[in-house]
């Protein structure tokens, strides 16, 4: 079989609705995880890191800020950013903003460090 006629593998997993917005899953390859983050202006993620999980965003549309480790990035579209495990980070949109998030999957590895919404301090 050629690399092309590979089919890439959907998830049937539906919206999740979260305080900031929503992510929904788009597919897997080879332990590779798509899927599509939604945040709205004047929310923002939970400051957080990730012992094992290595991300990668892609703006699609929209401008945010990511902290890294205390420092500022500005994003705007077309624009990527690796986030390493270990790396503490926060998104928070200066306007209704559209990310694809590629990254490995680990379940039961968000550790919250601060977060607006009160939810637990592990996912």
């Amino acid at each position: 079989m050629d690399a092309c006629d590979e089919k890439i593998e959907t998830s049937l997993e539906a919206k999740r609705e979260k305080p900031w917005g929503y992510e929904r899953p788009i597919g897997e390859f080879r332990g590779i995880f798509l899927k599509e983050l939604f945040i709205r202006k004047g929310s923002k993620s939970s400051l957080h890191y990730h012992e094992r999980k290595d991300e990668l965003f892609y703006l699609v549309r929209g401008k945010i800020i990511v902290l890294v480790e205390g420092k500022e990035i500005q994003m705007t579209p077309g624009d990527s950013l690796r986030i390493s495990p270990g790396q503490h980070h926060r998104i928070i949109p200066k306007e209704d903003s559209l990310i694809l998030e590629l990254g490995t999957q680990m379940f039961g590895d968000v550790f919250r460090i601060d977060d607006d919404y009160q939810r637990s301090k592990r996912e």
